[in-house]
């Protein structure tokens, strides 16, 4: 009996060995790794939004409208995507993801205000619009893209330069939480290794 018992501390002692031994060479990742582009085009695209506000606060008249703006939202929204298309694809990014996601969002909620699509509190069902349509770069304003009415030739609305400055601040969050969080995980690698 004596014998069984100090056996079976053994193999009990060698069981919990092995574990620690193969537990110290595996890693959990929960989330994704440090990812350089994906820092550098929130940098980037953050400073190229806040040029844009800081110039329509000074803009005259013809600068503040949606037609004259127009290109600069669509390249915001390719770059945006783009940002979107990269970070979708590294393994475990799924926070960085839904940052973009809010970013583009937000950036269709600032269309159909510099358009003058909303006429009062979003509903539940605008807002669901905006999150799977995106933002609709058109001259138009359309219901399908959470638009209080469809409405037509909406290029010669001026943005109120007055509103750019929270709106600025928005974008600013989200970029800088983007950078905040890739450069979290760069720390995290250096602290790992």
């Amino acid at each position: 009996m004596r014998m069984f018992y100090r056996r079976g501390h053994v193999l009990l002692g060698l069981l919990v060995l092995s574990v620690i031994t193969v537990s110290s060479c595996t890693s959990i990742q929960l989330i994704s790794n440090y990812d350089e582009t994906i820092d550098t085009q929130a940098q980037q695209l953050q400073k190229k939004l806040d040029t844009y506000f800081i110039s329509l606060r000074n803009a005259g008249g013809e600068d503040l409208k949606y037609k004259a703006q127009q290109k600069f939202y669509e390249g915001v929204w390719a770059d945006l995507n783009a940002m979107a298309v990269r970070a979708s694809g590294i393994y475990k990014n799924k926070i960085t993801i839904e940052q973009i996601d809010l970013a583009k969002e937000n950036l269709a909620y600032l269309v159909l205000m510099h358009k003058q699509c909303i006429t009062g509190a979003l509903t539940k069902d605008q807002k669901m619009k905006v999150k799977d349509k995106g933002a609709d770069l058109s001259l138009d304003c359309r219901v399908n893209y959470g638009a209080t009415s469809d409405a037509t030739g909406r290029g010669d609305i001026p943005i109120n330069r007055f509103a750019t400055a929270p709106i600025q601040a928005l974008f600013n969050q989200h970029l800088g939480t983007i950078m905040a969080f890739e450069l979290a995980k760069k720390r995290g690698e250096s602290q790992s290794r």
